[in-house]
């Protein structure tokens, strides 16, 4: 069988591809659609590896899978999710015969019943795969599940407990990898003042708990499963074995999607340089794109002093719910999907990850490269905080300028008069294919194809795509299909914007990234056109303090000064406000609700 793509976007193939389990359904029912051939991608992992204890009383971190573990693995995960694949195929060619003989024919809704019951059956057993077999499948799952406009609900509704739902490692084992990593085998008590047995979540890498230390500062601290990191090298190993050797055989250029990934992972499971990360993203979205100090639109946990190593990361404890519980929390207070309440917090939330991505990718160019569901924390008054700083990427302001550019051109388009789409088209068309994109032979100068492409990952969800290319990444007219290569960067670049975006359609909010997005990066293009130190590697200067030098770069700017006090004024007042409206009765803060609604649709439809 001839491998091929699975038709989805882009960046959503460099996420859900990651473990094997390609988005083999979509929310369409016709067999084009239904089963895309599965890629062989995943031929490895390791049978298990052990969380026990060595003699000493210390905690093993098993060394790398051999080919032998990594083709057992491979044969486990074809051997659960093949018999599901066969079983849609199966079910269709049954339908295709039906119809073609006019025997037994089922109607609309008697279809639509099988393919639900088919999903129930299949998303069981993929879930079940996943949640055994962890490793990158979990990543897989994770993605699927943000997806909603894509994916059946019974899928999307079963993986989305992978957010924070993987079985938790026993606390005894817990206790000796912290002894080991921060306390060199002394007992918690030497740092702790408690430690709870019970996590507060536990991932595919790693598990946090909550913890008080000695000095009554409350903390979350996050450790590294002893037996993942051969499960998910192992992974990205064969992934790029077989993605190079197949190259000129798959339509998108797999390679690069998995060296991305797999520098990310490197990371990942370094948590010395997730505690880098968090403070580089802290300082990336508490400035705007041009350098000017403002106030942060999420929070980020920063690390606690030196309390990190390889393995063991002590952090700022959160408080809130995760984004994927975030419904069910409100239903609880008697808030329902669909009410204005309801639809003003995902409004605000949406506007705050856009706002924080917006500075990252455009400002500092440093990006929190993970943002789905479970690492998107939700406090009082809508307040966001995003957690797991694992998976980051640096962009270069060349490539910042470049984005930024791209990004205003997928603006510029959307609102283009009919008469001025063509110029606006060709302009964007030139610099997708400029920033490194090409595509197969035979579409290298189509401009329908190269500016769909900037639209399938900037522009609007219902945005028409020129040429009759479709806007479903599942669609066999997708534009990705037609990629043959892209720069590394883009992948969790555009991972992020495609997360986002699959976040958007989850809270039912209208989200356009190329609005949200346009004036930073104008500032972008004006700040960024010459080299200049990045913020961290600035002088903080603190208040009270004389800088030093009597040029203009060294002294406090008014302007700054001005935004710090007018962003703290608006977060005060908003509090103030918030505050206000939960103390008013249920009727009349629906009310109350439904005025600010109106209002802010009314200013996004100017």
């Amino acid at each position: 069988m001839k491998i091929t793509s699975s038709a989805l976007a882009l960046l959503v193939t460099a996420a859900t591809s990651l473990g094997g389990v390609n988005a083999f359904l979509s929310t369409s029912r016709t067999p084009p659609q239904r089963l895309p051939h599965l890629p062989a991608i995943s031929v490895d992992a390791i049978e298990g590896g052990s969380n026990d204890s060595n003699n000493d009383g210390g905690v093993d971190f098993p060394p790398p899978l051999t080919t032998v573990q990594r083709t057992k693995r491979a044969i486990e995960f074809y051997k659960r999710v093949l018999p599901v694949l066969a079983a849609y195929k199966a079910k269709e060619v049954e339908l295709d015969l039906r119809r073609k003989t006019g025997f037994n024919i089922p109607d609309t809704q008697e279809e639509e019943q099988m393919w639900a019951d088919m999903d129930e059956w299949g998303s069981s057993r993929i879930a079940e795969t996943i949640q055994e077999m962890k490793g990158f499948y979990v990543k897989t799952g994770q993605v699927i599940s943000t997806r909603v406009d894509l994916f059946p609900e019974a899928y999307t509704s079963k993986l989305q407990e992978l957010q924070d739902g993987i079985e938790a490692m026993p606390f005894d084992l817990v206790e000796k990898v912290v002894r080991q990593e921060l306390l060199d085998g002394a007992p918690l008590s030497e740092l702790f003042a408690s430690f709870e047995e019970t996590p507060l979540g536990s991932a595919s890498i790693a598990q946090v708990h909550k913890a008080t230390l000695l000095d009554g500062r409350t903390v979350a601290v996050k450790l590294q499963r002893p037996n993942v990191e051969p499960k998910l090298l192992g992974d990205v190993a064969n992934l790029k074995r077989i993605s190079k050797t197949l190259r000129d055989s798959l339509p998108v250029d797999y390679y690069t999607v998995f060296c991305e990934l797999g520098d990310a992972l490197i990371n990942e499971l370094d948590f010395l340089a997730e505690a880098q990360a968090m403070r580089k993203i802290d300082m990336a979205i508490s400035h705007d794109t041009d350098g000017t100090s403002t106030s942060r639109p999420v929070g980020i946990p920063l690390p606690v002093g030196e309390l990190v190593t390889k393995r063991v990361l002590v952090m700022d404890f959160v408080e809130g719910v995760p984004l994927n519980k975030l419904q069910e929390k409100l239903r609880e207070r008697g808030i329902e999907p669909g009410s204005p309440e309801s639809k003003i917090a995902g409004r605000r939330i949406l506007d705050s990850l856009a706002l924080a991505f917006g500075r990252m990718i455009f400002g500092a160019g440093f990006i929190h490269g993970d943002p789905h569901p479970g690492n998107i924390f939700i406090g009082e008054g809508a307040k966001v905080t995003l957690i797991d700083c694992g998976q980051f990427k640096a962009l270069p302001r060349q490539q910042r300028l470049d984005v930024a550019e791209i990004v205003l051109a997928v603006g510029d388009y959307q609102n283009a008069a009919k008469e001025e789409q063509e110029n606006t088209k060709r302009k964007l068309a030139d610099l997708v294919r400029g920033f490194g994109v090409t595509f197969m032979e035979g579409k290298e100068e189509d401009d329908d194809l190269a500016c769909s492409v900037a639209l399938v990952l900037f522009g609007d969800a219902d945005q028409t795509l020129p040429g009759g290319y479709s806007n479903n990444e599942l669609s066999d007219e997708s534009p990705i299909k037609q990629v043959a290569s892209f720069p590394q960067e883009l992948v969790l670049l555009g991972r992020a914007t495609v997360l986002l975006k699959g976040i958007a359609k989850r809270l039912d909010v209208n989200f356009s990234l190329a609005e949200r997005w346009a004036d930073g990066c104008r500032l972008t293009m004006s700040a960024a056109s010459k080299p200049s130190l990045p913020i961290w590697g600035k002088e903080i200067i603190k208040i009270g303090q004389t800088p030093k030098g009597d040029s203009a770069e060294d002294k406090i700017r008014f302007r700054q000064v001005g935004s710090i006090l007018k962003e703290w004024g608006k977060g005060k007042s908003k509090r103030f406000a918030w505050r206000a409206i939960e103390k008013l009765s249920p009727k009349t803060k629906t009310r109350v609700m439904e005025y600010m609604l109106k209002l802010q649709e009314r200013k996004e439809s100017k």
